[in-house]
């Protein structure tokens, strides 16, 4: 017994050398084969990317400009009160949203201040009047005195003289001298005493005609408030912002609403100081650009005509302001204060491509699809962007292939595989390779020996045993076989 427990022991202890053994034998071949894999030199396939490209294709284009806008009017009236009171009469139209016409009542102040006023002016004008004829006959009646002071002056005169001749002839005394030469001295006093009298009328008439000027100015006036009192409207239009109702007092100048004419509409909307140099640097400056208005829900375009530009930036803003005139009949189916689309189309461009954004850098660098597959860069000028893309001058670009989309590891020099957007490529059968019976174990062998998980390395094995493997991995397994 006790020998038969030797020979099992001993049995046991050669079987564990001999594991322990073919282990050490097992280490060392794969030590000698993996230093081998690391001497063989390997050779590295190029790395190629499948990128989208387009072709350019050089056309005639008409820049196009869409920003947002609002809808303006282009001719309103403000309905104020001339003076305080109480609305006394008032339009069936006068509500908001009525459409009046020109020349029609909106509404009326009590008038009944602004009569008093008229009749006050009517009787200081009459007032006035009886003054201006009284001032003229009073006129006359003092150029009548005067002639009568002057015809008695003259009779003093010569009364006066002919004392002189009766007393140079010894008839006459010096004392009737004496005496005839003052009566003619106080009569050249009346005379002067009345043609001052005859100034003075003049100065009363032509104060009378001042009066009565102002007095017809302040009846002309008083008139006026009251035609003021009854607000027309100026134009046919439609009221906005009516406020006020029959039999309420209003105070003088107090807004009551709004009257706008719905066939002078115009958008004011903005652009870039750049997209302004270039529509007003073409032929017929920034009116001749043709504009069209887009309004939510309205299927039809509404054309509009370009006015007038804003001299001033404005504070806190950029860019420059435009104003279009809308124009036909479908410019009714908006109002004040929409938010429309505005799209605005520059003159024709000649020999310019249109491409995406993503395909050029800010300075306008591209990359051009060489012949061999190879990219190279190209520099290009960008006339205008149109949202996502942009229009390029591309006279030396004809027949070109480039580069839909720039990405990191893209440039110059990178092989790539084209690929053209909505292009269906047909998959081909993949090429074979058929294996002779030396290949077949010479490729076994490597693979046996490469370190690779057993599902990978059995399916391997399994199609080189079949005889026939796709080219693809006849090249991988020969490159890795040296």
């Amino acid at each position: 017994m006790r020998f038969f427990n030797r020979s099992i022991f001993g049995l046991f202890l050669t079987v564990l050398t001999i594991g322990v053994l073919l282990a050490a034998v097992y280490v060392f071949k794969n030590a000698q084969d993996d230093r081998e894999d690391r001497k063989r030199p390997r050779t590295d396939r190029e790395r190629s990317f499948s990128v989208y490209v387009l072709p350019i294709k050089i056309e005639a284009i008409k820049p196009e400009v869409t920003v947002f806008g609002e809808v303006l009017s282009g001719r309103t009236l403000e309905l104020r009160t001339s003076a305080g009171g109480k609305l006394v009469q008032m339009s069936e139209n006068f509500r908001k949203g009525g459409a009046v016409t020109k020349g029609e009542l909106l509404f009326t102040t009590d008038p009944s201040s602004a009569n008093a006023n008229v009749q006050l002016a009517e009787t200081t004008l009459m007032e006035a009047k009886a003054e201006l004829s009284e001032a003229q006959d009073a006129l006359i009646l003092s150029n009548d005195e005067l002639r009568a002071a002057k015809h008695q002056y003259e009779l003093r005169i010569q009364a006066a003289k002919r004392q002189k001749s009766l007393l140079k002839r010894g008839v006459g005394t010096e004392a009737a001298v004496e005496t005839a030469e003052l009566s003619a001295s106080s009569a050249e006093t009346q005379a002067l005493s009345k043609r001052q009298a005859v100034a003075n009328a003049k100065a009363r008439i032509n104060r009378a005609k001042t009066s009565l000027k102002r007095s017809t100015i302040n009846l002309n006036e008083t008139k006026r408030k009251l035609k003021d009192l009854a607000v027309k409207a100026g134009f046919d239009g439609i009221l906005a912002n009516v406020a006020g109702v029959l039999g309420g007092l209003v105070n003088p100048n107090e807004r009551l609403g709004e009257l706008i004419d719905p066939n002078s509409l115009e958008v004011s909307f903005r652009i870039s100081s750049e997209q302004f140099v270039n529509l007003e640097s073409a032929q017929g400056g920034i009116k001749a650009a043709s504009v069209n208005i887009y309004f939510t829900g309205l299927d039809t375009v509404i054309p509009a005509v370009i006015e007038r530009s804003s001299a001033a930036v404005g504070e806190g803003m950029t860019g420059r302001e435009i104003f279009a005139r809308l124009v036909g009949k479908n410019a009714a189916a908006v109002r004040v204060g929409d938010f429309v689309t505005v799209k605005l189309k520059e003159p024709e461009l000649q020999n310019v491509s249109l491409i995406p954004a993503t395909a050029s850098t800010s300075k306008g660098e591209i990359l051009v699809v060489g012949d061999d597959q190879r990219l190279r860069t190209a520099e290009v000028t960008i006339l205008r962007k149109q949202g996502d893309n942009i229009i390029i001058q591309s006279d030396n670009l004809s027949g070109t292939t480039i580069v839909k989309q720039r990405t990191p590891q893209l440039g110059a020099g990178i092989l790539i595989e084209p690929r053209f957007e909505g292009v269906v490529e047909v998959p081909t059968a993949p090429e074979v390779v058929v294996l002779t019976p030396e290949q077949q174990e010479k490729m076994l062998a490597h693979i046996k020996k490469g370190r690779m998980p057993d599902g990978v390395k059995k399916r391997i094995m399994d199609k080189i045993t079949s005889g026939t493997i796709p080219k693809s991995m006849y090249d991988r397994i020969t490159e890795g076989m040296g």
